[in-house]
């Protein structure tokens, strides 16, 4: 990161540090695209019981991922105060965060998740392919913090390149090590669903070696000193903790409600499961757009705000929102015109094809609300944010979604349908309230920056 003095520069800035973020969230989602993808090519009631499992394991992540995630603006305050001497300590801090969080998360996959799964109405096979699929991602629970950890230092520092090329690992990785266990190539067990959960894990233990090597090898990070180890710091957990805590529950408040619907869908045939699930996942994937800027927004804006630099982030923040929109009219009008092309990926059933290209019209409306809503989060995360921002995601998910969906479904023969209107409903609804948000807090700052000039 560094000041820029015009318009141009910071539009020249953004765009460096977007287009790598958006690459490597390109690449972070296909690893569940890929997993599900292939399952489906295996057979449809794998792909059933992968799905079902990814809508437990998804908000979990996320979450733990949100909370690792308080690292960016926290190191953005440090750079743009120009004290790089306090990045280490936090990193090294956030490094011993992530082996908690993962303890926890692992708990919650093996003890938790398989009665959740044996009791929600699955058919037998099905419930059987998803416990063995999260047994098996649950060994790739350690590296995935951890690299999240490394991801959020580099993003900070303005690496955003480096951290794309090593994430772009991560798809030719994940797609061998599946397709050897899914089908069983050169000999390996065929393990189908359940395999791609364990070529995730083994892909991700593989970019996290690789990721240490270059971390300690890289130029630009020596003069950060991370060779030296720092001791476990109770104070710098806790600050992380206190914001990266409702980052996290944002995350997992909108990831959650997602992953409920997914569960709800287990009262229809294993056919919309798979179909629902099939245009979710690659909905997520398009997903990849507004959360870059999202990402991107809190860089740019945690940096410009700890120089005290106002006018600056707000300029920022207009270019963000703008390049949002711009790519959601290319991505809508993809999804539109291709959407049977889509639905043929995970498998080729025409009855199959026909249900997720129909899931996949109703996304295009997931794209469009989300293109509002996502920069507002990384935005406000800039600002450092996040306890109002949680309970506002809380009560525009949550509070939204469940009513909408069953009044819809009791009243009208929107069946599975029903549920998607109300995820549509509550995201447009969350958008609104972060926009209100986000005006109270650019008041805020804009009246202390009048403050600070009066007084000098």
């Amino acid at each position: 990161m560094y000041k820029t003095k015009c318009l141009r520069e910071k539009l020249v800035l953004f765009l460096k540090i977007f287009f790598p973020i958006l690459i490597y969230q390109f690449a972070n989602y296909s690893a569940s695209f890929v997993d599900t993808a292939m399952t489906g090519q295996y057979n449809t009631m794998d792909l059933a019981g992968v799905s079902m499992a990814t809508s437990i394991w998804n908000p979990c992540f996320t979450f733990l991922t949100g909370i690792v995630s308080a690292l960016v603006p926290i190191i953005g305050h440090h750079l743009g105060r120009d004290k790089k001497e306090e990045v280490a300590s936090d990193f090294y801090q956030f490094i011993y965060l992530a082996l908690v969080l993962s303890v926890v998360l692992l708990g919650l996959v093996l003890f938790l998740a398989p009665p959740v799964l044996n009791h929600i109405g699955l058919e037998a096979p099905v419930a059987a392919v998803a416990v063995r699929y999260l047994w098996f991602l649950s060994i790739g629970i350690i590296p995935l913090l951890l690299f999240s950890v490394i991801r959020s230092l580099l993003d900070s520092l303005g690496l955003t390149k480096l951290s794309m090329y090593l994430m772009l690992l991560l798809l030719p990785l994940n797609s061998g090590f599946n397709y050897l266990l899914i089908y069983g190539a050169f000999g390996v067990p065929e393990l189908g669903g359940a395999g791609a959960g364990l070529g995730t894990s083994l892909a991700y233990w593989v970019l996290l070696g690789i990721s240490v090597l270059v971390l300690f090898k890289q130029e630009k990070l020596k003069a950060l000193h991370l060779e030296r180890r720092i001791p476990f710091n109770m104070d710098k957990i806790k600050e992380g903790v206190r914001l990266g805590l409702p980052i996290g529950g944002t995350v997992f408040a909108e990831v959650a409600i997602f992953s409920v619907v997914g569960l709800i869908m287990a009262k229809f045939s294993s056919l919309i499961i798979a179909s629902h699930q099939s245009a979710m996942n690659f909905s997520s994937l398009m997903y990849a757009f507004p959360m870059s800027i999202s990402s991107a927004m809190a860089i740019v804006v945690s940096y410009e705000v700890g120089a005290k630099r106002f006018d600056d982030a707000k300029t920022y923040i207009g270019l963000g929102r703008w390049t949002a929109l711009i790519f959601a009219a290319f991505t809508l009008s993809f999804l539109y015109i291709f959407r049977g092309n889509v639905a043929s990926l995970y498998g080729n059933d025409p009855e199959f094809i026909d249900l997720t290209a129909r899931f996949l019209t109703y996304s295009l409306f997931f794209q469009l609300a989300d293109t509002f809503a996502a920069p507002l989060q990384g935005i406000l995360r800039g600002y450092k944010d996040t306890v109002i921002p949680f309970y506002l995601g809380l009560v525009g998910y949550w509070g939204v979604t469940l009513p909408v969906a069953m009044v819809f479904d009791s009243l009208t023969d929107f069946g599975a349908y029903s549920y998607w209107i109300g995820l549509i409903i509550s995201l447009i609804v969350s958008g609104v309230l972060y926009r209100w948000r986000l005006t109270v807090i650019m008041k805020r700052f804009e009246s202390l920056a009048k403050q600070t000039i009066q007084s000098l």
